[in-house]
């Protein structure tokens, strides 16, 4: 089962990884390396959906874009030495007790784990992403994609997902928020395993026909 993570846990945690994130900024920004801006993104995001499973090991985590604004020195727009530049970057300022960066396909993730009870106490997880122009005129992201088989590096677009903000404004508008909040961690608790932005979306879309229609 899945519960909430009260506000008074995550917040202090929120702004010591935030903390961090804006010394990797001003240090790269100051050696003219390039320039970036942060955001929290899913669960942790602006609607602050953040969960663990009761009594489970593997805690609860924070999802980061670090999206490149500009880059001065072009050697590092390669993906694997941007990517590793944000690695090495990012050890440097976590504390001890947080093991070092571990690789994954679209993000590297930092972790505060107890060793003792082999329990993962919360997470960092980074994703590199830009902002560009497709063929069509539209704005769309792409993130530094790591294929684990070949141990290359590259460029990957993000999939568009359906635009759920007219949605999401209609029901804050209305303060039906609690209503979101509760079926999310009915849905979460039902589907486990399913992508926090799917169950997120089907919650919208149930609150809404529920008020609306």
């Amino acid at each position: 089962m899945f519960e909430y993570v009260p506000k008074s846990e995550y917040k202090p945690l929120q702004d010591y990884v935030e903390n961090i994130i804006k010394k990797v900024q001003k240090n790269l920004r100051e050696k003219g390396i390039l320039t970036f801006q942060f955001y929290r993104i899913g669960s942790s995001g602006k609607r602050q959906l953040i969960t663990r499973e009761k009594n489970g090991n593997k805690g609860f985590d924070f999802d980061y874009n670090i999206e490149i604004q500009k880059i001065n020195n072009q050697d590092f727009y390669e993906p694997k030495l941007l990517k590793n530049l944000f690695i090495r970057e990012f050890n440097t300022y976590f504390s001890s007790n947080y093991e070092c960066a571990e690789d994954s396909t679209s993000v590297f993730t930092i972790k505060d784990i107890n060793k003792s009870k082999s329990k993962i106490l919360h997470s960092f997880d980074f994703a590199i992403v830009e902002n560009k122009y497709d063929d069509k005129g539209r704005l769309r992201q792409r993130y530094i994609r790591f294929d684990k088989n070949t141990g290359g590096y590259s460029w990957a677009l993000r999939k568009l997902n359906k635009n759920h903000s007219d949605i999401e404004y209609s029901i804050k508008s209305k303060g039906l928020w609690n209503q979101v909040r509760d079926l999310y961690l009915k849905n979460k608790n039902k589907e486990p395993n399913k992508k926090y932005r799917i169950v997120y979306y089907q919650t919208l879309e149930t609150i809404y026909r529920r008020n609306f229609q």
